[in-house]
């Protein structure tokens, strides 16, 4: 291995760290929005049952309970003690 190689390998290494910390600085806002949008996006499910959005768009029904379940799972550890 030359020295060179040695020299990337170790910065690549030392850097790991930094880009764990940045990812969990990225990752924080995306749960707290992920969390809100599972909390509060079921309300908006009576509205579509009263008018009868959910037979005339099924699709988009079927999306906005999609979006739910998705925000459910990423928003899981929001705000969790470690």
């Amino acid at each position: 291995m030359s020295v060179r190689s040695t020299s990337l390998a170790r910065t690549a290494t030392e850097s790991l760290p930094a880009l764990r910390t940045l990812a969990e600085l990225a990752a924080r806002p995306v749960r707290f929005v992920a969390f809100w949008m599972a909390t509060l996006l079921p309300f908006t499910y009576l509205p579509l049952l009263a008018t009868g959005a959910v037979t005339t768009h099924r699709v988009a029904f079927a999306g906005v309970v999609g979006l739910n379940a998705v925000a459910f799972v990423v928003g899981h550890g929001y705000n969790r003690p470690d």
